[in-house]
């Protein structure tokens, strides 16, 4: 099951890094190695927009969501749209994706509380016509 989600956070790295956008907490290298954890609880969320929505509301959203990052057990968060890959069963209809690390589920139960989080949610959730949250342990 570890190598299982040691794949899947590989395979969810290797996504977003082809979108140049992708935000990386690193205060230094050794910071950004120290927050590496063998077996993170994976966040997921896929944003599908509503009509109308401008791209400098997008920017703001995208902007805003690393905020995500200073939630306490936070180890990373990543961000993107569907990469230009083509394969079959690959979903690829949202139009914006976050990937939050965390060290583990009480971390994310203390982040769907936390006050960054909330505000994110009052913000920035009227632009959204469909959300979809996955959550790995």
């Amino acid at each position: 099951m570890r190598m299982a989600k040691v794949c899947f956070a590989l395979l969810l790295l290797a996504m977003t890094a082809c979108h140049s956008d992708v935000k990386i907490k690193t205060d230094s290298d050794a910071k950004a190695s120290e927050d590496i954890i063998d077996s993170p609880f994976i966040h997921t969320v896929y944003f599908w927009f509503k009509e109308g929505v401008t791209e400098s509301q997008i920017q703001d959203f995208a902007k805003a969501s690393m905020n995500l990052e200073e939630i306490d057990g936070v180890q990373k968060v990543y961000d993107g749209t569907p990469a230009a890959t083509d394969r079959p069963n690959l979903e690829k209809s949202y139009d914006y994706a976050l990937v939050v690390l965390m060290k583990d589920l009480a971390t994310h139960d203390a982040y769907q509380q936390d006050s960054i989080h909330l505000n994110l949610l009052a913000a920035y959730s009227g632009m959204f016509e469909r959300v979809l949250v996955t959550d790995i342990d």
